[in-house]
């Protein structure tokens, strides 16, 4: 006799926390799970992210490229592409609780279909979306003015940098506009991620984040030795062009935050107390 598949006993008063791989693509299986099934979600988290509450069950949701990939084609029918843009740069901040909460906003986009486009800004969980997209697009734009490129010695370029948010994929069309011909890379130093660019191509690296230089020093190391003589000109450039007298430590630290400076070449002296 064959085995009767019983279907799955939900708790509904007991939260549900769905749990998922990661990645953009996870996360939108686990919104797919959970409507397909109707489910009480009360959140959803990544595995990476994801802390067990003391009173609450967990189902671990594989990721589906092609169910994720249709669920965003129907999100950007349904919502236009600026949505779709605020929501993926909302989950790219990695803000703790962000995926519950676009997930809620989802729910509501999914569920009052076409209607769904009249979503009150003023509400919480929109208005907490929107802000955690700002914070990430706010970044890669100060990224692109802070990224330093070495040239290793076999010609590419590379550059290390560690941001609050992963903006690695915000940063893509940018530097691919900039240098069209180099094969060049960013690799984050936090996430354990590379952009790579190379021979028109665009692809994101999983790298050993103990293999990545910790500061500047370490990067120049790595570099030519004619890329070496560079940056100790930039340095100098940098300390010639200083007025001392004009100097405003506020204002430095509101357009340049302290916090970006280990991998900045002209910041690294001031860093080492000199």
């Amino acid at each position: 006799m064959n085995a009767v598949m019983m279907p799955e006993i939900v708790d509904q008063a007991t939260p549900l926390v769905l749990v998922h791989p990661g990645g953009f693509d996870g996360f939108l299986s686990a919104v797919c799970e959970a409507l397909r099934l109707n489910l009480p979600v009360d959140r959803i988290e990544s595995v990476q992210g994801y802390e067990p509450g003391l009173f609450e069950s967990t189902r671990s949701v594989e990721t589906d490229t092609d169910l994720a990939h249709r669920a965003a084609a129907r999100i950007l029918w349904l919502c236009g592409e600026d949505i779709v843009s605020m929501i993926r740069a909302a989950l790219l901040s990695e803000l703790p609780g962000i995926q519950s909460v676009v997930w809620r906003v989802l729910r509501g986009l999914l569920r009052d279909g076409i209607a769904g486009r009249g979503r009150n800004i003023l509400d919480a969980d929109t208005h907490a979306t929107l802000a955690a997209a700002e914070k990430t697009r706010h970044e890669a734009h100060r990224f692109r003015g802070f990224v330093r490129f070495s040239k290793a010695p076999d010609g590419s370029l590379f550059s290390v940098i560690a941001p609050d948010h992963d903006i690695l994929e915000l940063l893509a069309p940018h530097f691919s506009a900039r240098f069209p011909n180099e094969t060049w890379m960013i690799a984050d130093a936090k996430r354990g991620r590379c952009l790579r660019h190379a021979k028109g191509e665009l692809e994101i690296l999983s790298v050993d984040t103990a293999s990545l230089p910790k500061e500047s020093k370490a990067v120049e190391s790595l570099a030519s030795m004619t890329d070496r003589g560079f940056q100790e000109l930039w340095q100098t450039y940098y300390k010639s062009i200083n007025i001392a007298e004009r100097a405003n430590p506020k204002l430095l630290a509101r357009n340049l935050p302290r916090k970006y400076w280990r991998y900045l070449p002209e910041r690294a002296v001031s860093l080492r107390g000199h």
